[in-house]
């Protein structure tokens, strides 16, 4: 058929979406082949472009196919015809693909990292494949991708793989586009690629051929490795050794709060937690998060892997460098983010051996260098949520990011810069939102510097020149600060709740006015008070505010965050007065009596005590009052701790009482009726929280 002309057509299309670095091009060739068509198709910024020729016909059956039997690890967007002519002469008598093209204005995607396939998995196990047991094998399915890309087309030379030549091996492979490893940007083995090696933490290597088999055996041994993953390194102690376990928590400064662990197989995973049929779907996915799964009620596990907490987060190994250190040795490895309190999560490899030398004994490195820090992702399913279950994305980062999310109106490109906790920023490009992983708490310089980094490298990788930059209404934040010191750009500011309604409706395809209901931690309300507990009616460009939790204290501001038993005081000395002193609780009875007698004033007069309506600080005064967690070691743990000891088969418990007032600010709901029953429970013992 080729080179005949009759009845022929040659068609140009644009295909857009995440169609680099995923084996789309060798797929289109063996479409072109299947239908027999000439032509060419290569990558450019702008994704994939193809010129073929064909009859009508089968052009149609090929551009069907491109869009709907795509390789596992592409999402097309589109496939648009830009030019079609009829042809009576043929001007291809064959099918090939052409070298990547540069343009300025950038349309591609860029993949997030994935774990590594099956097929490579099988022959990282096979004694007589040539990259047996090969921490870094990979191909065009699987493996690094936005950890290592520092520009893009996603080419070589455009990774941190450019530091490694291929072997002849290699480089025949990556040139055969019937090869799954047909233009594998990290295509890598024994005799070419990245290697792994063991250090102690004065960084002398450990002499062993084998560093991950000694790292195994380090771990048996009650050691604490640092190992160097896909978007950063690990700190990894085996959950069944104590003093491993205990010197970890001790070493990290974590008291509290949970160890994330990593099991090769979801079966291996049930030996300590219960896993739904929708929580392996979670566990066994290409995004590869940690999910949050029931603690079986006898785990072998020490105890203060995950100390007052009926979950663990758990992970399914990623990387082949994981399964080779799980394979026949642990069901699972505690897997925690290797940081210090409050930083981001360590991806360069002097940073490692300086921060993190004082709690890790020994270094699994390996030196390929990892170009942008990416952090675990979170996940849970919510088996009760209506509809059969839900699942909600706790911390987005690897396996999502930078993965787009898709708006149904063209925009001007923006700057969304978040909060100051659990930060992320976003950039949007004519209706897609560009949302990057996981940064952290911005309160933290070494937070603030990656978080500037990641703007510019979103800004390059993406090529946005941002018309607008939108930040959080409050003046003291962070990335206030950063929007504010952009001259030359103007700058929206969002209230805080306002931002979550509209987030919401986009996430939900809604067009209409809605109501929002936001329970939150804090913030910058317009009143200028603390906003947390609120009933808005809005759309993405405004909103009413028709409810919200009635204001209450926090005495010493800042520090009752960290503090609940302030707040739990405060709100006592608005119920009783004078009488707080003669409650029989073991909050007041404990407390210093000048203390109480502080803390009371300073929340009935409200001196250095804010107003906020809160439900997050709600749920921390509870969890002080009936004494779960009178103080917190990290953000959230009061109201975690207080979840934990809900019964939830009792659906049919005792409800409280609140009250509907009338304000300035529409209805506010009064909750001191339902605290004054606790108090009343509490002293008549019939409540007891270690139940």
């Amino acid at each position: 058929m080729l080179g005949t002309g009759m009845g022929q057509e040659l068609r140009t299309y644009r295909i857009k979406g995440i169609v680099q670095g995923v084996g789309f091009r060798p797929f289109v060739y063996r479409l072109a082949e299947k239908y027999g068509l000439g032509g060419w198709v290569l990558n450019d910024s702008d994704g994939v472009i193809a010129e073929v020729q064909g009859t009508g016909s089968l052009l149609d059956q090929f551009a069907h196919e491109v869009r709907h039997k795509a390789p596992a690890l592409a999402l097309v967007n589109e496939v648009v015809l830009v030019d079609q002519v009829a042809v009576t002469a043929g001007k291809y008598d064959s099918f090939r693909i052409l070298e990547s093209e540069r343009k300025q204005d950038r349309e591609t995607l860029i993949s997030p990292d994935t774990n590594v396939c099956e097929d490579c998995l099988r022959e990282l196990f096979d004694p007589s494949d040539r990259r047996h047991g090969y921490p870094f094998i990979n191909c065009t399915n699987c493996g690094p991708r936005f950890s290592i890309v520092r520009d893009i087309p996603y080419d070589r030379q455009y990774t941190t793989m450019s530091a490694f030549p291929m072997c002849e091996e290699c480089s025949s492979e990556y040139e055969d586009v019937r090869d799954r490893r047909f233009h594998a940007q990290p295509n890598a083995c024994w005799a070419c690629g990245p290697q792994v090696k063991l250090f102690d933490k004065q960084r002398r290597a450990i002499p062993d051929g084998e560093p991950i088999g000694r790292a195994a055996e380090l771990l048996k041994q009650g050691a604490i490795i640092a190992v160097k993953g896909l978007g950063g390194y690990h700190l990894v102690a085996d959950p069944l050794n104590e003093s491993a376990v205990e010197e970890l928590r001790k070493r990290k400064k974590r008291d509290g709060k949970p160890f994330a662990l990593m099991a090769e197989t979801a079966e291996q995973a049930r030996l300590f937690a219960e896993v739904s049929e929708e929580e392996e779907r979670l566990l066994s996915s290409k995004e590869r998060p940690i999910v949050l799964l029931r603690r079986r009620e006898s785990d072998p596990f020490h105890p203060e892997v995950a100390p007052n907490n009926r979950f663990y987060g758990v992970m399914l190994a990623y990387t082949p460098l994981h399964h080779l250190l799980l394979r026949d040795r642990f069901s699972a490895l505690i897997a925690t983010s290797a940081n210090l309190s409050d930083e981001p999560i360590v991806y360069k490899d002097e940073d490692a051996f300086e921060k993190l030398s004082g709690i890790a004994d020994y270094f699994l490195v390996h030196n390929r260098d990892i170009h942008i820090r990416v952090d675990d992702s979170i996940v849970r399913y919510d088996r009760e949520a209506p509809g059969g279950g839900q699942t909600a994305i706790i911390r987005r980062a690897r396996g999502f990011a930078p993965l787009p999310v898709d708006f149904h109106h063209r925009l001007p490109s923006a700057l969304g810069l978040g909060a100051e906790l659990k930060n992320t920023v976003c950039l949007s490009k004519h209706n897609r939102f560009f949302v990057s992983q996981h940064i952290g708490d911005l309160k933290n310089h070494n937070v603030y510097q990656s978080y500037v980094r990641m703007i510019g490298h979103f800004r390059k990788l993406l090529q946005i020149d941002p018309e607008v930059i939108a930040c959080d209404a409050h003046p003291d934040f962070y990335s206030t600060q950063f929007a504010e010191s952009q001259r030359d750009l103007p700058i929206v500011r969002v209230q805080h709740h306002h931002a979550h309604l509209a987030a919401c409706m986009c996430e939900n395809g809604l067009e209409e006015p809605v109501i929002g209901v936001i329970f939150d931690g804090t913030g910058y309300g317009s009143d200028g008070k603390i906003w947390g507990g609120e009933f808005l009616v809005g759309d993405y460009l405004g909103f009413e505010r028709k409810a919200h939790l009635d204001y209450f204290a926090l005495p010493g501001g800042d520090k009752a965050v960290k503090e609940p038993y302030r707040i739990a005081i405060g709100l006592l000395a608005e119920l009783y007065g004078d009488d707080i002193k003669g409650l029989h609780l073991p909050l007041v009875k404990e407390l210093d009596p000048f203390e109480l007698s502080v803390l009371s004033r300073m929340a009935t007069r409200q001196v250095n005590s804010p107003l906020t309506s809160s439900m997050g600080r709600l749920f921390d005064a509870v969890s002080a009052l009936i004494g779960i967690r009178r103080t917190i070691l990290y953000e959230g743990q009061a109201a975690i701790e207080l979840e934990q000891i809900i019964d939830e088969s009792a659906a049919n418990s005792q409800r409280f009482r609140y009250r509907l007032i009338r304000d300035n600010d529409g209805i506010g709901i009064d909750f001191r009726p339902l605290f004054g029953e606790l108090v009343a429970l509490l002293e008549s013992e019939s409540i007891n929280p270690g139940n």
